[in-house]
């Protein structure tokens, strides 16, 4: 039963954080304003993301809204149906959950125009202008992403539990 307090915590403390660092990204920086964090290598900046991952398909907001609450379904079926779970796995899943619902009140409120944004707010920016600079994020990507690299050691440590028992 901890494990499922500390799980929901996490979920709620990181998608709060998303929520709050969105807000304050738009309510403080114009579009495409850059704001230096750590030199120009780490920079804050306004951009709004209408299509899926990296940007890509831009204008298919509806289509990346419909996937995102697939897979946070699933998501649920396959917190809820895992029963010998280690905590590690519960912190994961709460990541990437809290993640995909940050992201999906962002699509959420553009489609029907309950903001003034005109899709999923990112304002990380990590990179070098003159060699490369990885597309802009925000709390809810870099939650999803340390949620299923959480995920793949979780699984990794079961395959590897697993051979071990059948040799």
């Amino acid at each position: 039963m901890r494990k499922h307090i500390y799980a929901g915590i996490l979920f709620a403390i990181t998608l709060v954080l998303d929520v709050v660092t969105k807000s304050l990204v738009v309510s403080h920086l114009s579009l495409h304003e850059r704001i230096d964090v750590l030199g120009t290598f780490v920079q804050f900046t306004l951009v709004y993301n209408e299509g899926g991952l990296f940007g890509i398909l831009q204008g298919y907001q509806t289509l990346f809204f419909v996937i995102s609450l697939i897979v946070l379904g699933l998501l649920v079926v396959l917190y809820v149906s895992e029963r010998d779970r280690t905590p590690l796995f519960h912190y994961a899943m709460a990541l990437i959950g809290s993640g995909a619902i940050g992201n999906i009140l962002d699509r959420f409120m553009s489609m029907l125009n309950l903001s003034n944004r005109p899709g999923v707010v990112d304002f990380v920016y990590i990179g070098d202008d003159a060699f490369f600079r990885w597309p802009a994020f925000n709390v809810a990507d870099a939650v999803i992403v340390i949620g299923a690299l959480l995920l793949i050691i979780v699984f990794y440590q079961e395959e590897k539990k697993r051979t071990k028992d059948s040799e």
